[in-house]
């Protein structure tokens, strides 16, 4: 008998289906309750709605920010779906992200003469925020603290790193506001679509889905990440090294959250501004949430909240509705989302009704 056959497997495309329905029906909900809102505060809907996708998808430059906006969202949220994925609650994207910021101003101010300053600088922020996240790995690991607890509390360490640094040692001398000089001209990301800010940050968010992708489907460590987060126990029975896996995980996750910050800073900012995760971190776990911790499905709903926000712009200017109504939408999704995740997996449980 296969060691393996003792893993308990949902019915597939069943259980796929009705995952599929249960998500499009949480973001169809989302939607309809701010209409509501809307509505009872006397605006229009429908015109509402129709603003905030043209100020999304209007026009190439509208698609580019999009594009600007969705790129560390995926990149950020490809890492903390791998992470759930393999079991572990890595809640540290924001430390994670942060801390890739920081590895890009090493280049940015002290390396930007060397050539290919922008390509050391994507290493530094990628195995910054790596080593960031790995430290909760080996507590985990060896002494088995909580991941919940140590990637919160070293979110605020970033933080505060990141305050220090950006107001002390790294500050501009000639600003007068918490944020370091400007990068060397060669650290910057380049340019992929003119005419608009879409930087080479695009294409690292891209390759990383498809890398992603590709391991988790087709190679042993991504079998083995698969089957520690489904059932630990049978993955230890099985002979597998969880503890290498965790730390892996943890590791790549987030170096993952780190190149997320590369992106903000080296091509979009060109320098580090002192809160310059503009709240990706967190809104990278609702990313992943929504799309199932799956690659395909975080590209979805890191595209859609990135239009979101950039169209959040067009419709409070044309018909006045404030931007906040953008973080309801937000929270509402993610909120319908995991209530149909409880749902659905209520129904799967032995004994339950159907």
């Amino acid at each position: 008998m296969r060691r393996l056959a003792f893993v308990r497997r949902e019915p597939g495309q069943t259980s796929t289906l009705r995952k599929a329905l249960l998500t499009a029906l949480a973001i169809f909900l989302s939607l309809v309750v701010p209409a509501l809102v809307i509505a009872g505060v006397g605006y229009n809907p429908w015109i509402a709605f129709k603003d905030l996708l043209w100020g999304a998808l209007g026009g190439g430059y509208q698609i580019g920010s999009a594009l600007v906006k969705f790129a560390p969202l995926l990149t950020a949220g490809i890492g903390v779906a791998i992470a759930f994925r393999s079991g572990l609650w890595n809640i540290g994207n924001l430390g994670q992200f942060l801390a890739g910021g920081l590895g890009a101003a090493l280049a940015g101010l002290y390396f930007g003469s060397f050539p290919g300053a922008w390509l050391f600088g994507l290493i530094a922020g990628c195995l910054a925020g790596a080593l960031w996240a790995l430290l909760p790995g080996l507590l985990r690991v060896f002494w088995s603290i909580n991941e919940v607890i140590t990637t919160l509390m070293m979110n605020y360490i970033a933080i505060e790193i990141t305050s220090y640094l950006v107001g002390g040692p790294w500050r501009d001398p000639q600003g007068t506001e918490a944020f370091t000089a400007h990068f060397a001209e060669g650290t910057i990301l380049p340019i992929v679509l003119p005419g608009t800010r879409l930087h080479a940050g695009i294409v690292v968010a891209i390759l990383a889905v498809i890398v992603m992708a590709w391991v988790l489907r087709n190679t042993v460590f991504g079998y083995q990440l698969t089957i520690t987060g489904a059932q630990d126990e049978v993955a230890r029975f099985n002979g597998m090294n969880t503890g290498r896996i965790i730390l892996l995980t943890m590791f790549i996750s987030g170096g993952l959250a780190g190149l997320a910050g590369v992106g903000e800073v080296a091509g979009v900012q060109h320098r580090v501004i002192e809160g310059f995760s503009s709240g990706y971190g967190y809104t990278a776990i609702a990313i992943a949430m929504l799309g199932g911790s799956n690659p395909i499905g975080v590209a979805i709903s890191a595209f859609l909240f990135a239009a979101l926000v950039i169209g959040a712009n067009g419709m409070q200017d044309l018909v006045g509705v404030p931007v906040s109504l953008v973080f309801i939408i937000e929270g509402l999704v993610l909120l319908f989302v995991l209530g149909g995740e409880m749902f659905r997996r209520r129904r799967l449980l032995p004994g339950s009704s159907s």
